[in-house]
């Protein structure tokens, strides 16, 4: 797919998500003396409803949001038995069948109040490359652009409309948030900078316990060690912990933050 034939599919909602890039730029850039990492894996749902929330974590609090990818296994999740070449979800029982349906079930709903598109995907996929693209982005200072173009563009087709193996693809969406693509080709070869990268990325989340994403990682000043949080309704317990070390920007910031968030930056 080419680039403008992406562009002839954003439709008025994934134009109205997307007119938000310069204030998550913005608040990317705001800064603060406290850094969580945040694990994303561009093939999950709840990973994809995770980043603006998460954004207002750093508008309202003196952080910075390190977005880092992680891929997960479909195998481990319990999703599949097995990862063949036709991509095809193969539940191991009737069990893992429903687990798969409510997960996607869930993320439909979470999806809507946030203004979210969100198609279950029509196969099982390979987030490998887009998750490589996206240390790319990150190079540039453009991850949080490039994380939601991806999600809108492949959730709200359910991934029949994205190919999120291709190399061509995410070029493509690169070069639409502005990035220079001029070393991609190079980062994202086998054995280059890329892969030796998400290895790193890869290797740091297990580390901190990761067990799937949003994977939250910070310092906690009451246990005094490092906390790892697996799961976005944790933001409401970070922010807890955030506003208790006085880190809040401005009098005015509140802790509480609803699980049900409405997509309001």
């Amino acid at each position: 797919m080419t680039s403008n034939q992406e562009n002839n599919k954003i439709n008025p909602t994934d134009a109205a998500i997307f007119a938000e890039t310069d204030n998550w730029q913005e608040i990317m850039a705001l800064g603060g003396g406290k850094t969580i990492d945040v694990y994303l894996d561009l093939k999950s749902p709840h990973a994809y409803l995770a980043v603006r929330p998460t954004l207002a974590l750093a508008r309202d609090y003196k952080v910075r949001l390190n977005f880092l990818p992680y891929t997960l296994s479909y195998v481990s999740l319990g999703i599949t038995e097995d990862v063949q070449e036709d991509m095809k979800r193969r539940p191991p029982d009737p069990a893992a069948e429903r687990k798969a349906r409510m997960y996607y079930t869930a993320a439909r709903q979470y999806a809507a109040l946030q203004g979210l598109p969100l198609r279950g995907p029509h196969r099982l996929l390979d987030s490998t490359a887009a998750n490589t693209a996206f240390l790319f982005a990150k190079q540039k200072g453009l991850e949080v652009p490039f994380l939601m173009k991806v999600y809108v563009m492949g959730w709200g087709s359910g991934w029949r409309d994205y190919e999120i193996e291709a190399a061509d693809q995410l070029r493509a969406s690169l070069m639409e948030i502005g990035a220079d693509c001029s070393q991609f080709s190079t980062f994202m070869a086998s054995g280059g900078t890329g892969e030796m990268e998400m290895m790193e990325c890869q290797a740091k989340a297990e580390a901190s316990g990761i067990s799937g994403v949003p994977h939250y990682v910070m310092y906690d000043d009451a246990l005094d060690r490092e906390l790892g949080l697996f799961g976005r309704e944790h933001l409401a317990l970070i922010r807890q912990k955030l506003h208790a070390s006085e880190l809040a920007r401005s009098p005015d910031v509140r802790p509480e933050f609803s699980h049900a968030w409405d997509g309001t930056l």
